[in-house]
Parts: structure tokens; sequence; C-alpha cells
């Protein structure tokens, strides 16, 4: 989430500062805070010269409008919109004035209109900005979310994905198998032509297991996100009656005595301080529609007080009873929309958790399979390419008989490669986590820790454990490029959690991380899920992998540093 100076910056320079919701702010804050002062007029006549103020203010706004969207710079668009806000707010006082001259109202002294003007300027300076920044973070959240849920209404259909991906892999081995079976080289040329041909079945094959399953499907009604219901959330203490304070101070200045000014300031900062800290009491912890009710009643009763102290220092009515509509409103606008900007932070959460929980359920349905295509890949690039290549030469002039005797060694080949997902080789001393720890052991000290369930899991998954195989390979390379004591640690444990067993695997080293430190981009550990984060003075390179169930694992509660959602 970005911060509200940032959200202020990009409401001001993206175009759209003018949204509805500008005009619902021009028609409350002109007639409640902003309204006619003098006391000579009555509540109709003072509605109907704010009325027309508020029209005409906003008219003005509707010329900003569409001027700032009309514009292509952001330096252009930030000049109408700043530039608008101080002549219409300066301008403001003048134009109240006329509408009331031209309705032969009463209106303020001529020697009261700089004061008056400066109460706009702040008045609508909060008022606007921060409608505009409040409106352009929830939008630009509301956007972020709906494409997380196009993306996760993409990730739907998991089986229906590993299907498709397993006949497409199939596909792939069937028609390099064919290539083989069906090979009829009958010179050196032909084997050299079979040689290219394989070249491209291996790079296929090869592809297809590095690649995820296909995310393609039908978009024409995605997902929409789920609305949550938001409850208030409590303003920062005291913001409101700072707020309302810089608001109303011009104002003051030049309706109250200076010492009345500074005891009913410091009161209200008082009354709103104390109303903050009573909705945040414990037993409301718990309680958070209760607790936001008893904040709405306590700034009710903020703007009450603040009235009360209004009229015994001397202010008319109805200005007097401004707080008590006014420091509600303003209390409850910022806790509405800390509320909603929460609510729909959670949204952006739970989605991004559940197209986590897509990706993890995908690489599992399809582990095997990537498994099966890598040692297709392997026996046509290894051993079906690599002895045309040896072939062609070593007999650069063959013989028929030398060549009927390569093409007979293709028939086992094909066989083997059409066979790979029925029964797929064991994991290979080359995936295992042993001669990785027994060559760094000669580097430096690694300390290894793995549990018994989880060597049980690696030796059955070939896939999972060359997955393995990268991370602690790129912890121990960072160990020994990086850390402050060149040694390791590495922790490998089968941990079963409420959302299914995963298996923990840590790279500890000595020297906590950099600010900012981060795998690289692209990587195969980053893109694993990998990432870095520092616990005390070490460094720790951590991933979770999704495992099928296991028995014997022990639940655990811990939690990753971070709190990511995001795991291979």
């Amino acid at each position: 989430m970005r911060t509200p100076l940032r959200a202020v910056h990009r409401a001001i320079v993206g175009g759209r500062f003018v949204t509805r919701w500008t005009f619902v702010a021009i028609a409350a804050m002109s007639l409640t805070v902003l309204a006619p002062l003098p006391a000579e007029i009555s509540g109709g006549e003072r509605a109907l010269v704010a009325t027309a103020t508020a029209a005409v203010f906003a008219l003005a706004w509707g010329l900003v409008a569409v001027a700032e969207r009309a514009a292509r710079r952001t330096g252009v668009r930030a000049t109408i919109v700043v530039g608008a806000l101080v002549l219409t707010a300066l301008a403001r006082p003048a134009l109240q004035d006329a509408v009331s001259r031209r309705a032969g109202l009463p209106v303020a002294s001529a020697d009261e209109l700089p004061l008056r003007a400066a109460t706009n300027l702040l008045a609508w300076a909060i008022t606007l900005i921060g409608t505009a920044a409040l409106v352009d973070v929830a939008r630009s959240t509301r956007e972020t979310n709906a494409l997380l849920a196009q993306v996760l209404a993409q990730w739907n259909g998991s089986a229906e994905r590993v299907h498709r991906y397993t006949a497409d892999a199939r596909a792939a081995i069937r028609a390099a198998a064919d290539a083989l079976e069906t090979a009829q080289p009958e010179t050196v040329d032909d084997v050299r032509a079979l040689a290219s041909a394989l070249r491209v079945h291996a790079r296929d094959l090869a592809d297809r297991a590095a690649a995820p399953p296909s995310h393609e499907v039908d978009v024409a009604a995605p997902l929409q996100p789920a609305r949550t219901r938001s409850v208030l959330r409590l303003p920062p203490i005291g913001v409101a009656a700072m707020l309302y304070a810089l608001a109303v101070l011009p104002y003051a200045l030049r309706s109250v005595p200076p010492v009345a000014l500074g005891l009913g300031l410091v009161a209200g900062l008082l009354c709103g301080t104390v109303a903050d800290l009573v909705s945040r009491l414990r037993p409301l912890a718990r309680r958070p529609r209760v607790r936001g009710g008893v904040f709405a009643a306590a700034s009710v009763l903020v703007g009450a007080v603040l009235s009360a102290i209004a009229a015994v220092q001397g202010v008319s009515l109805p200005i007097a009873a401004v707080p008590i509509l006014a420091y509600p409103a303003l209390a409850l606008a910022l806790a509405r929309g800390r509320g909603a900007l929460h609510a729909l932070g959670v949204e952006r959460r739970r989605l991004s958790s559940a197209i986590a929980a897509r990706g993890r359920a995908d690489d599992l349905g399809t582990r095997r399979v990537r498994a099966g295509l890598h040692r297709a890949a392997d026996l046509v690039h290894a051993d079906a390419q690599g002895a045309a290549v040896h072939f062609a030469l070593r007999h650069p002039d063959a013989t028929p008989d030398e060549v009927a005797s390569f093409r007979a060694g293709l028939a086992p080949l094909a066989d083997a490669v059409r066979g790979v997902l029925d029964a797929p080789a064991p994991t290979p001393e080359a995936v295992s986590l042993t001669p990785l720890l027994r060559t760094w052991g000669v580097a430096m000290p690694v300390d290894a820790e793995i549990d018994a369930d989880a060597g049980d899991l690696l030796r059955n998954d070939a896939a999972l454990a060359r997955d393995v195989v990268d991370v602690v390979a790129e912890g121990l390379l960072n160990a020994a490029k990086h850390a402050r004591r060149r040694a390791a640690r590495v922790e490998v444990h089968l941990r079963a959690t409420a959302a299914g067993p995963r298996l923990r695997v840590r790279v500890i080293s000595s020297g906590a991380p950099g600010a900012g430190a981060h795998l690289r981009t692209g990587s195969r550990a980053d893109r694993l899920g990998a990432h870095l984060t520092a616990r005390g003075d070490d460094a720790v390179l951590e991933a979770l992998f999704l495992v099928a169930d296991a028995p014997g694992s022990v639940v655990s509660t811990e939690h990753s540093a971070g709190g990511s959602e995001r795991r291979a």
C-alpha cells in the first residue's frame, strides 16, 4: 500500500483528481463548515446562498476535471489542479458575498476577507486533496484486486489444466519416440539429419518440463472479487482533532480572543484525544463493531463539547453549532476510509493467497510429469542425438552394414522414451543432496539436518529432489560469497500444517543480509519461491514445497518471517 504522500502525489498528477466524490465534498462543506457567516440571515437564506455558491464552485471544478483529463503531461495536470485549488478557494468568499448581495442579504465586513480566504484555502485543501487521495488509493486497490481476480480465474480448474498438461506432455514424448522408431537412415547424411531432428525434440521436451501448465482460459466472464464488508478502523490518536483545529484556525483567529482561542484549541485537542483513547480500551479490542460505535458516539460528544465551547466564547448560532456536524463527519470519514482500505487490503491478500495455492497445486500435480519430461529430454539428447553425432564423427564414410547396426539401436531408445511416464526412473545420485553437501563440505563447514521423513520423500520424488538441490545450491553459494564466516547450516524438515504437508528447506549462514537484499530475479531459486530473510545476525534462504500427504510428519505452528504466501 502506498504511503499517504505518494497517494496525494498520484492523485494530483494522475488526471483523476476530480471525481463524483469531489462534488459530494463540495456540497457538504458548503452547507456546513463554510456556510455564510452573518448571524442576521435565516437558515433558509443561509442554505440558499450556500447552495448557489456550491453550484458555481462545482461548475468551476467540473471545468478543472475536463482540463486535467485533457492534459497529457503530469506537470501540466499538477499545475491545473493546484492552481485551481488555490484560485477557487481564495475567490470563494468573494463569490459568496456576491451571491448574498445579489439576493439582498447582509455580508461579512471587508476586513475579514483575508482570514476568510485563508480559512477556505486550508479547509478546501484538506477536504479536496484528502478526498482525492482516498479515492485514488481505493480505486488503485480495486483495480489491482480486479486484476488478481482475473488471474485467479485463469488459475481455476487445476485438475483440468494438469490433465491437459499431462496429455500434451505425452503427445510430445510420443512424437519423439515415433521419430526414433520410424527413422530409417540409409547414409551418414541421413544420420546427421536425424541428429538435427532429435535436437528439436530434445529442446521441446526440456522447455515443456521447465514451463508451468498453461493458464489460458475463457476470460469472457472473469471472477469478480468479493466485496469485503468493512468496519470502522480508528484513525491515529489525535489526527481528527488536529485536522479540525487546522481547518477552523483562520476563522477562529478573527472571531475569538487569543486567550480564549488557545484554551479552546487545547480543550478541543484534549477532547479529541480522549475520545480516541476511550475507543481503544482493552475490552473493545476484540469487538470491532462495538468499538466503531463507541468511536462514533465519542466523536458526536466531542462535536457537542466543541459547540458548547464556541457558544461560551461568544460565537453566534448557527456557526457555533457547526462542530456538532463537522467534527463527527471528519472523524467518521477518516475511520471509514481506513476501514475500507483495510477491507480491500484483506481481499487483496486473500486473492494472492488463493493464486499461490493454485500454483502449489499445479506444481504438485505436474511434478512427476515434469520429471518424466526431463528424463525423456535426457534420453533424446544424450543417448539418441549423442549416438547419432558420435556415429557421424566416427564413420564419415559408413558402410550400409554400419548404418544398419546404428539403426538397430534406435528401437530400444524409442521404447525407453515412450515409457518414461509409465515407469519413471528412480531418483539418481545426481539429484541427491549428498554429493552437493560433500562437495561444499570440502570448501567450508556445512552442517546438515535432514529428518527421516524428508529424506524418504526426496529419495522417492525425483522432481522434488531436483528442486531442493537447486535451492540448497543457491544458499550455499550465497554463504560462500557473502557470509561473515564461511560456514552454513542446511535444514530440511517435513512439517504438517493446516494447509497440508510442507517440505521446509533452509540454508542458514552468518551475517544478516543488507536492507533490500534479495535473490536475483528470474533465478532458479527465485522461481521456486525461495526468499532471503534476516533472523538475528544470520541470513536465511528458505523455501516451502507442497507435498503429497505424508504420514508421520509433525504439525508445526511455525510461521516464516514476513508472512509471505509466495511459495514453490
